[in-house]
C-alpha cells in the first residue's frame, strides 16, 4: 500500500501523462483488459457452441431432460458473456469472421 504523499505523487504523474499525450493515456488503460477479454469471450463462445450442439444432440436422441438442461446452460452462458461484454458502437460483434 502507497502511502498519502506517494499516491499523491502517483496521481500528479498519471494527469501530467493524460494531459501531454491523451492517446499513450488511453492505450495504456484500455490495453490491460484487451488481450484477456478476447480469450474470455472465445472461451465463452465455445462453451455456448459445445453445449448448445450437445443440447441438439440429446433432443435428437430423445433424452428430453437432458437436452433441456444442456441448452439451459448454454442460454445461461450466452446471457453471462452479453452480460460481461456490452457490445458498444466502437466494438462491433464481429460477424463477419
Amino acid at each position: 500500500m502507497l502511502s498519502e504523499p506517494e499516491q499523491r505523487v502517483l496521481h500528479e504523474i498519471e494527469r501530467t501523462i493524460v494531459a501531454s499525450d491523451p492517446g499513450l493515456a488511453s492505450l495504456l488503460t484500455t490495453r490491460k483488459t484487451s488481450g484477456t477479454g478476447r480469450g474470455v469471450k472465445v472461451a465463452h463462445d465455445a462453451v455456448f457452441a459445445l453445449s448448445a450442439m450437445l443440447g441438439l444432440l440429446c433432443l435428437a436422441l430423445g433424452a428430453i431432460g437432458s437436452g433441456m438442461v444442456a441448452l439451459l446452460f448454454a442460454a445461461v452462458v450466452l446471457e453471462v458473456r452479453r452480460a460481461r461484454f456490452p457490445v458498444t458502437a466502437a466494438e462491433p460483434e464481429d460477424e463477419q469472421a
